[in-house]
């Protein structure tokens, strides 16, 4: 039986990728700042002692390493747990001669902004406009240092924009999500929102982890694949989908505030590499994610009440 060690295991993405690779019969072992269930150890990327040990416990055939930070009101944090937090990892891999593929969880956001209205390639420039996709693309480079230099098998998987049941409000689709779901339970008929002209390329998390599953197996070392559904949809979209599900009526106000700056207006790419070395392709409906999304939070909000 095959190890997997998956960093940030509580989180999402980590929460749906260990039943996928529970189902595909890996035995799993986690690594996150709080405890979350059978074989997770408990600690910080920060603490190398630590990292050392759980090499040594879990002698992992594949890692998949998803903690990090997305949002914080410090700039530092984004490098402190995104780039030194990884850095730390690739150390203690390197101490512990083990060898296991490495799959590091990116971001579409290092495209930053595009120049095409083509779908975006692996091969395409760089161009982040925040503190977060900034880290991520620092993050792909010093992974990608102990492949070229030390010949780790390290394999950068940049996911675009997840959905799916478990999200944090933080996120969007997520956040109308929970707003109607409360207004289901509270008799509110608004939703708040910031902008909706923005397009976005969404795929399903449950989608995203079987990707990572199948590159754990099929990926090739120093390579870069984007998980996406090779499609962009207004988040506009999205939201009068949801609405249209909601048990009540209710209208949407934008709200200055929740305006996201140096927001890309439009980002949709491709997973044709993907789709060519492992044949995946999303299978989860724009419609369904959001479905289930909708529903989860139904169940969060009625448990909170």
């Amino acid at each position: 039986m095959k190890h997997a060690l998956i960093t940030g295991i509580s989180g999402f993405v980590g929460r749906h990728l260990r039943e996928e690779l529970f189902r595909a019969g890996w035995q799993v072992y986690g690594f996150d700042m709080r405890a979350a269930g059978e074989n997770v150890f408990v600690g910080d990327l920060s603490d190398r002692a630590l990292l050392s040990q759980v090499m040594f416990d879990c002698q992992p055939d594949a890692i998949f390493h998803l903690a990090g930070i997305i949002k914080s009101n410090d700039s530092e944090e984004y490098y402190k747990s995104n780039l030194f937090g990884t850095l730390n990892l690739l150390e203690a891999i390197m101490q512990s001669e083990l060898r296991p593929n490495l799959l590091v969880a990116s971001s579409s956001a290092v495209y930053g902004l595009t120049k095409s209205a083509r779908p975006i390639t692996e091969r395409s420039p760089l161009r982040p406009v925040t503190e977060y996709a900034v880290s991520k693309a620092a993050q792909e480079t010093a992974a990608l240092r102990y492949h070229y230099a030390f010949g780790l098998p390290v394999v950068i998987v940049r996911m675009f924009n997840l959905l799916g049941p478990g999200q944090s409000p933080d996120l969007a689709c997520s956040a109308f999500a929970r707003q109607i779901a409360l207004a289901e339970l509270s008799g509110e008929t608004e939703i708040v929102t910031g902008n909706l002209d923005a397009k976005r390329d969404f795929v399903d998390v449950r989608d995203a982890v079987r990707a990572f599953a199948l590159l754990a197996e099929k990926g090739g070392a120093g390579q870069i694949y984007n998980i996406c559904s090779g499609r962009a949809v207004a988040i506009q979209k999205c939201l009068r989908e949801m609405m249209s599900q909601s048990r009540k009526q209710l209208s949407a106000r934008i709200e200055a505030a929740r305006v996201q700056k140096n927001d890309v207006p439009v980002q949709v790419g491709s997973f044709q590499k993907l789709h060519k070395v492992t044949g995946w392709n999303p299978r989860i409906s724009l419609k369904q994610s959001l479905s289930d999304l909708l529903d989860d939070w139904r169940e969060r909000v009625k448990t909170d009440a």
